[in-house]
């Protein structure tokens, strides 16, 4: 009986239910202007959706296409903002969500840390810790 409940457990596949934050947002010291990305992962048994937060966006947008692989956990996404088109490419990491952005300035590679809450209003770090190749 005990094995049997043991290999029910390894072959679940599935992850956990809820809302997923990875962020690197935050306020430029010298500009007061914001810097980084956001994205929202809810996983729910009725679907997943993805929120989009660029610094250079006003809001959050819901994401028009997306898709994401249990299996390999790699997420593609599109959204459409006031300054164009931006698609994403990249995997759920547990403690980070890792790929590329691609938008009107081109293709950037971004390494967003999973938060508890987005630091928007924090003062950026003189250390580039999230998005690699960020631009202002």
């Amino acid at each position: 009986m005990l094995l049997s409940a043991a290999t029910q457990a390894q072959a679940r596949s599935a992850w956990i239910t809820g809302t997923f934050v990875y962020a690197d947002l935050c306020t430029v010291r010298d500009n007061g202007a914001r810097n980084g990305h956001r994205v929202m992962l809810r996983r729910s048994p009725n679907g997943n959706a993805v929120t989009f937060e660029g610094a250079d966006h006003i809001g959050p947008v819901a994401v028009e296409a997306m898709s994401l692989d249990d299996s390999t956990r790699a997420l593609t996404f599109a959204v459409s903002t006031e300054a164009g088109a931006i698609r994403f490419q990249g995997v759920v990491e547990p403690g980070a969500l890792t790929g590329t952005i691609e938008d009107e300035a081109g293709l950037h590679a971004v390494h967003l840390p999973r938060v508890l809450r987005s630091h928007t209003h924090e003062t950026c770090s003189d250390e580039i810790t999230g998005a690699i190749g960020q631009h202002q």
